[in-house]
């Protein structure tokens, strides 16, 4: 007897969180660079930085989903982004200026 008897769903859900993470992280974006346009805060820039990475970093794993990319950079890179994008919101949070 199965737990989860519809792996289809799950899949369906698990790449619809993946596009809306993406289009949210694109709609983060573009407020971020509304908002330094206006202010000129270098926090902003960093914030902008690591929205950009977690909304190709998203994407690239819908990607990964859809179609099974054997790339062995990928077990380099994505874990590399999700620490670039920690240290960017990092410094957005220490940074003074």
């Amino acid at each position: 007897m199965e737990l989860f008897p519809e792996n289809g769903l799950f899949d369906l859900v698990e790449s619809l969180l993946y596009v809306v993470g993406t289009i949210f992280a694109a709609i983060l974006i573009a407020l971020s660079i509304s908002a330094y346009r206006n202010t000129h805060l270098r926090k902003l820039l960093y914030a902008i930085i690591a929205f950009l990475l977690f909304g190709i970093f998203l994407f690239y794993e819908y990607l990964e989903h859809s179609i099974p990319l054997d790339n062995p950079f990928t077990d380099i890179i994505l874990p590399s982004m999700a620490l670039s994008i920690l240290v960017l919101f990092f410094l957005a949070i220490v940074n003074k200026r």
